[in-house]
This record gives C-alpha cells, structure tokens and sequence, in this order.
C-alpha cells in the first residue's frame, strides 16, 4: 500500500511543479505582451528622426523588396507609412503580413484617384521630422538612412540628395546601372548656390524627387505649390525655399531607368517644356550672380539631353506614329522657341553634343530620324560618337 501513495504524492508534486511553471510562462507573457503593447503605443505617438512614405500601386512586382530595403536600413527610430492604391490582392495581403510583424509600418489604403493621392495621404499620416518618398519599384542599399541624416545634422540641410543608381534589364535579366553622383552638390549660400544648382543640373539629380530627403516643412510645401507631380515641378519649390542643400555620396538609392525606346509617349515633349519652364523659374534669381554663364549652359544642355530622348522616343518605339504624323512632331520640336534658344547657346559646343544637334540647330527633320537610327546602332556597337 506504501508504495502507491509515494507514487502518488511524487506525482502530485510533479504536476504541481509543472502547473506552477505553466504558470509562471503565462503570466511572464502577458507582461511581454503588455510591455510591447506600451512600446507600442509610445512609438506611435513619438515624434521619428525620419519617416518613409513608399507608394504601392496596381500589382508590383518588386513592393516587398522596396519595403524590406526600408525595413533593414540600421536606424531604428524611423516610420514606414505604406499607402496602397488598388494594390493587388497578394500584394496587399504580403503588406499586412509585413505590418503585422512590423510595429515601425503604418499600412494605409487610399481611395482617391487623383495625382499624388497616395503622397499626400501619406505624408498626413507621417510623423517624421524629415521625408522620404518612394515607389515601390524603387529601393535603397543598406545604411544610407544613416548617412543622409548624419549629413542633415551635420551641416543642417534642409534637402539630402543620395546618389542614384538608374537601373535597367536586359533580357537575361541583367542589371545594367548609371551613377548620378551627389559628391559634388552643396548649395550652402548665395555665393555658391547658382554653381552648386549648375551642378545639380549637370548631374541629372535635379530630376530626382524620389529617394530625396526632405526636411518636413519643405516637403509640405512642395505638396501645397506643385501644379503635378513630375520631377522638376515638384522639387522646384523646395530648392526655391531651402537654405542649404547637400548631397551624400555614401548613400545609394536605385530607380528604373527612363525607358526611351520600349513604346511611344506622346507627352514627352510637353513634359519636357513643363520642366523646362519650372527650371527656368528656379534659375530666375540667380541670373545676376551667373557671371560666366555657367548655370544657363548647364540648363541649356540638360534640354538638349531631355529633347534628343524625345526624338529617340519618336522614331526609335516599335507601333510609334505614321511616318508623316512623325515629321510634324518633328517639327514642332525642333521650332520650339526653347530649342531655338538651345541651339544658338550651345553653337559653340556642338563637338561634344553627338550626332543629333546639327540637325536639331539646321531644323532637319529628317535627318533627325535617320541619325537616330544611326546612333543607336553606334551605341549597339559600342563605337564612339564625337
């Protein structure tokens, strides 16, 4: 009879210990769980050093490798705001999976159709003292959050350019990229502000509102003042407003490369004369301290790049226009008081300019469509264009 009982009694005492140490595991969760719950709330209503504003539209291909190259930047006092717009359905479900796991991420979805919808959506839901927005098929290599705001607090910029990596695929699904490079961009004062915005001109970064960081107010602005929502126009204001402007050299921010000859846009042109004018517009001030002329030409050649894409777009896209229809565009391009303006400033440069400017400056429209054809078979070859 002994022995049952101390069976019994070892087992009860088991058990107990057992109950006990279930015990004990719960109870220290539900303070695990309480605490994070408080983190969490705390964090919500704090006030990050940055929030990030990624725009996920349709069905992207590539939205979780953006927000995860947000999610792994080493800085942890950050916001995520997600706005979605008729985000697919696996898509969309990927981005509450990541928000669920992800206290830093504010998911949203946004109704309204209009342009720049999902920007101003999402910068009323941000609470960052600076701004970061990008697209989904955008993303930024590792620790470049780190060093934009390291350059912020150290020389109290209002804008941060990263360097921009533009990246294409071929058909093997190679990645072919071009650096713009922010080394050189410091608009500190007004005696270097018209070299430093030359700069910025010549180094293609002035085209780049995606990626940018912007100090809180002046990303507002640009919200209250841009007419749409393309590059130039929405930048204008903050450049017009800002007091210093720096680049970071150390911090990589990869987005598509324009595709030029994929498929015909017929609003390339006048997107081109919309930026032109916004540039013409930031530039006004500085006119009288351009003594050498150093920010026209830079203007001048960036119109000049911007108007050969467009010429290469019109003759260059498979199922693009009627050869008459062509010749007329043609030709409003090239009499456009804008490049008429170009042509005689850069008359003195046109060694450099490739094949495209003596037609372009000589108004031949057809001579434009056949040097076209004939740079990018050059540029196919890999020879050198003078």
């Amino acid at each position: 009879m002994g022995e049952p009982c101390a069976t019994s009694v070892l087992g009860v005492q088991r058990i107990g210990r057992l109950i006990a140490f279930i015990a004990g595991v719960y109870h220290e969760r539900q303070l695990i769980i309480a605490v994070e719950r408080m983190d969490n709330l705390l964090r919500r209503g704090s006030l990050p050093r940055l929030s990030v504003i990624l725009v996920v539209e349709g069905s992207p291909s590539y939205a979780m490798r953006a927000l995860e190259s947000v999610q792994n930047q080493d800085l942890y006092d950050m916001q995520i705001v997600v706005a979605c717009r008729n985000a697919a359905p696996g898509v969309r479900h990927s981005l509450d999976v990541a928000a669920g796991r992800d206290i830093h991420i504010d998911l949203i979805d946004v109704d309204d159709p209009s342009s720049g919808a999902c920007l101003r959506e999402g910068f009323a839901a941000s609470r960052g003292a600076h701004i970061i927005a990008m697209s989904a098929d955008e993303w930024f290599a590792p620790h470049a959050f780190l060093a934009m705001l390291d350059v912020a607090c150290e020389t109290s910029a209002d804008i941060v350019f990263p360097s921009v990596s533009l990246d294409r695929y071929d058909t093997h699904r190679e990645r072919h990229s071009r650096m713009l490079d922010a080394q050189s961009i410091a608009l500190a004062d007004d005696g270097d502000r018209a070299s430093g915005l030359a700069k910025l001109v010549e180094s293609g970064l002035v085209c780049q509102h995606s990626g940018v960081m912007y100090e809180r107010s002046l990303f507002e602005l640009c919200l209250q003042h841009a007419e749409s929502y393309r590059a130039i126009a929405f930048l204008a204001p903050a450049l017009s407003h800002a007091e210093r402007v720096f680049g970071c050299a150390e911090a990589c921010f990869h987005t598509a490369a324009p595709s030029v000859a994929d498929s015909f846009d017929p609003t390339m042109f006048s997107r081109l004369s919309d930026d032109a004018k916004a540039l013409e517009e930031l530039c006004v001030p500085f006119d009288a301290i351009d003594d050498d002329n150093h920010l026209k030409l830079a203007c001048q050649r960036f119109y000049y790049g911007r108007l050969v894409a467009c010429i290469e777009n019109l003759c260059l896209s498979p199922h693009g226009v009627s050869s008459i229809e062509r010749t007329a565009r043609l030709r409003d391009m090239l009499n456009d008081v804008r490049t008429r303006q170009m042509a005689v400033a850069l008359k003195g440069e046109r060694r450099g300019l490739g094949l495209l400017f003596g037609p372009i400056a000589n108004v031949k429209p057809m001579r434009c469509v056949m040097y076209a054809h004939l740079a990018a078979f050059l540029n196919r070859t890999g020879a050198r264009i003078a």
